[in-house]
């Protein structure tokens, strides 16, 4: 496979999108099995709590981001890519490419899952490990759960292109911006995730909704009402808002970038051999 290829491009987003749901619906599972601390009656969690599923997604954004950063960015969700499409930095046949091979690789990541908890699937029955849905108090609360969706990922997006921006803006140094993407998934998923479990990415979602509702025969309610859809919609319209929120209400306000101060002549002779 050549560099710099679409097929290239697309397999990155692949096993990006892949990798992201091994570590993140993992973190989930290990959660909501708690394999190693045994299982409590009065408390299923038995010890972990919602801080380990933030941290765990953080650091599954992380290494997937590290994975795949340096073929494609790492868009590794659909919501991303329909930002660059709606900003012409990328054309539509290519983003939805990128879209196809996105929920492919959440469906892949969310089989190695099950594959990888197998004995508690058997040993404890079917629980969710796979894809969002509402809290408690938010079920059938349509503009809640639509707006909490679309507020996370337009932060996700707004931040992404906050980080990134060296040129203008303060940026991390060296190769530490895919730290910084994973820390703004934190911060999202601490601060804005109890509504709806912040998919804030379609292929995060509609993959493993996909993969447990068609081959898991314990799963009968991925697809029993229209929720499936707010994970879907809501990122790609959240997304998009967020990039042209960077791009025409921060960017502009930003200091333009400094232009390098001109070298006298001779100078590059003059320092020889410093």
């Amino acid at each position: 496979m050549r560099r710099d290829t679409l097929s290239a491009k697309l397999w990155a987003e692949f096993i990006g999108t892949a990798f992201l749901l091994l570590l993140g619906d993992g973190v989930v599972a290990n959660t909501v099995f708690a394999s190693r601390l045994g299982v409590a009656p009065d408390n299923p969690w038995a010890g972990y709590d919602w801080n380990t599923i933030a941290l765990g997604w953080a650091f599954a954004v992380v290494m997937a981001v590290y994975v795949a950063g340096g073929i494609t960015g790492a868009h590794i969700n659909p919501a991303v890519t329909a930002a660059a499409m709606a900003r012409r930095t990328m054309d539509v046949t290519t983003g939805i490419f990128y879209w196809i091979v996105q929920v492919a690789g959440g469906f892949v990541g969310a089989f190695l899952v099950w594959v990888l908890y197998k004995g508690d699937f058997d040993g404890q029955g079917w629980k969710n490990v796979f894809y969002t849905g509402p809290s408690k108090y938010y079920d059938g609360a349509w503009f809640n759960l639509y707006f909490a969706e679309f507020v996370g990922t337009f932060m996700l997006v707004l931040l992404i292109y906050a980080i990134v921006d060296n040129i203008r803006n303060i940026g991390p140094g060296a190769n530490l911006w895919p730290f910084m993407v994973g820390m703004a998934v934190l911060a999202i998923g601490l601060s804005l995730g109890g509504p709806t479990g912040y998919a804030i990415n379609p292929a995060r979602d509609l993959g493993p909704r996909l993969f447990s509702g068609i081959f898991l025969s314990g799963d009968n309610i991925a697809f029993k009402d229209s929720y499936f859809l707010v994970p879907i919609i809501a990122p790609l319209l959240g997304g998009v808002a967020g990039a042209f929120f960077y791009d025409f209400l921060v960017k502009p306000m930003l200091p333009l970038p400094k232009e390098p101060e001109p070298q006298p002549r001779g100078a590059d002779v003059a320092h020889e051999g410093d």
